[in-house]
């Protein structure tokens, strides 16, 4: 039986951390280990944790370096088979590792296994006016092309690693503000195939809570860049395509990441700066769909009324920072 890891880092999740391992501890798969990293919080997040007394979760401490770091030292510290990456308000559904671990175990071609999930308020009811998991559409197989397009992934929550692939690939680049975890996807879809695991039902809850701190950073086009340049420039990820692919690949990348970064200022109503951002995005890569939101965008500007849940204005948004 196939061992599973799940690195939970936290900071300042005291009100989460308890259902969030819990939810990991009564898994239907009983080969389970779970670390949490500490990553300095100042509330009492760790002290919660050390209550436990839970063989089974192992706490380390350390001081505040980001969400990146405390994945690598919890990875650092792990061992088995399997690793997944659990934030620490998030919530895994029972049967989850079970299933993601049956996929893998049919699929050795695989490098990691993914299904969907469910966005939950902060008080735990479910996120409402999402599309139901039977519209969503994932890729399966090779799915960097599809990866590089955008992310995909909501977090590590739903994806089940093989820890020799995570380790061949390296940790989590810490040196990145923004969207870590996109570029660390892409290292690993350039490393090997993912195997979806069906749409129903979840494999686990995504806790959408207001000011997030990927939200703020998603505001400045420029903090966007340095995570754009790392998958430009890595040779692993752009030999696996001829080279005029790989430049319309690298225009659909900054143009999607670009459109985020103009709905991200539309939601906070920087209104000017939306607009740019988003037409330089269909100027980089025109696009049916985003053509579409950008007209419902200047429409919610003019009547000052959301039309569209991704364009929601932020004193009403809690959404989940994806590209569209």
């Amino acid at each position: 039986m196939p061992k599973v890891t799940v690195v939970v880092p936290a900071y300042n999740v005291a009100d989460y951390v308890l259902p969030c391992l819990a939810s990991v501890t009564s898994q239907t798969w009983q080969n389970i280990a779970c670390i949490v990293v500490d990553d300095g919080s100042t509330d009492a997040t760790a002290a919660r944790v050390e209550a436990l007394a839970d063989p089974r979760v192992l706490l380390i401490r350390q001081a505040n370096a980001g969400v990146s770091a405390a994945r690598n030292r919890g990875f650092a510290e792990s061992d088995g088979d399997l690793v997944m990456f659990l934030d620490g308000d998030d919530l895994l559904h029972p049967s989850a590792i079970e299933r993601l671990v049956d996929a893998l175990e049919a699929r050795p071609d695989a490098v990691a296994a993914f299904g969907t999930f469910v966005k939950i308020l902060p008080g735990g009811a479910i996120y409402p006016g999402q599309k139901p998991l039977g519209r969503h559409r994932y890729p399966d197989g090779d799915v960097l092309r599809a990866m590089l397009h955008g992310n995909f992934l909501a977090n590590g929550g739903h994806v089940l690693i093989r820890r020799d692939a995570a380790a061949a690939i390296g940790g989590f680049d810490a040196g990145l503000r923004l969207s870590e975890d996109w570029e660390y996807w892409c290292r690993l879809a350039a490393h090997g195939r993912f195997a979806f695991i069906g749409r129903e039902p979840e494999v686990f809850y995504l806790r959408v809570r207001p000011g997030s701190s990927s939200g703020g950073l998603s505001v400045d086009w420029g903090n966007h860049l340095p995570c754009l340049q790392k998958i430009a420039d890595n040779p692993a990820i752009s030999d696996r395509f001829p080279a005029n692919e790989w430049q319309k690949l690298v225009r659909a990348m900054w143009a999607s990441q670009m459109w985020e970064a103009g709905r991200v200022n539309f939601t906070m109503r920087h209104f000017a700066e939306a607009r740019g951002l988003m037409l330089g995005a269909l100027r980089l890569k025109p696009d049916g769909k985003r053509l579409v939101l950008f007209a419902a965008a200047q429409l919610s500007q003019l009547t000052n009324r959301s039309f569209v849940s991704r364009l929601r204005f932020r004193d009403a948004d809690v959404s989940a920072d994806q590209p569209a």
